[in-house]
């Protein structure tokens, strides 16, 4: 999924999003559904990041009470990771590269963080975050 077809994605959800340079962050999301991503990071950053901010918006996570962010961080990780990664192109990239999560990552053009929580949280069927299926290798 390009960057392009994200954005559109994150309009039909109701998340809006802008650039500017954010210094060393990545992105955030605003309680408005705006997202912002640093212009100053790679596109695949950006990519990243997106997914990951709507994982936040459609999960409902919520900064202004009490929350556990750990769990939330990891939830939306999952989001993201489902999103931008299919099945189909996980199960050949680590049939090329074994569970190497660094070299799977670069073969999908996602983050390493994405493809470890991929191969921990939904790949191999550990609990996703509600409201999501759970995929399963075969």
């Amino acid at each position: 999924m390009t960057l392009e077809d994200l954005i559109a994605a994150a309009e039909e959800l109701g998340v809006h999003v802008k650039w500017m340079d954010l210094g060393r962050r990545a992105g955030e999301l605003r309680r408005s559904g705006l997202v912002l991503l640093n212009h100053r990071k790679s596109v695949l950053t950006q990519r990243c990041t997106l997914a990951h901010e709507m994982g936040h918006w459609t999960l409902g996570h919520d900064w202004t009470l009490y929350h556990d962010v750990e769990r939330d961080e990891r939830e939306a990780d999952a989001y993201a990771a489902q999103l931008l990664i299919s099945p189909v192109d996980y199960a050949l990239a680590e049939r090329t590269h074994g569970e190497h999560p660094g070299a799977i990552a670069r073969e999908l053009e996602v983050t390493r963080r994405l493809v470890e929580v991929w191969q921990t949280d939904v790949w191999r069927g550990a609990t996703t975050p509600p409201g999501r299926w759970r995929l399963r290798a075969v």
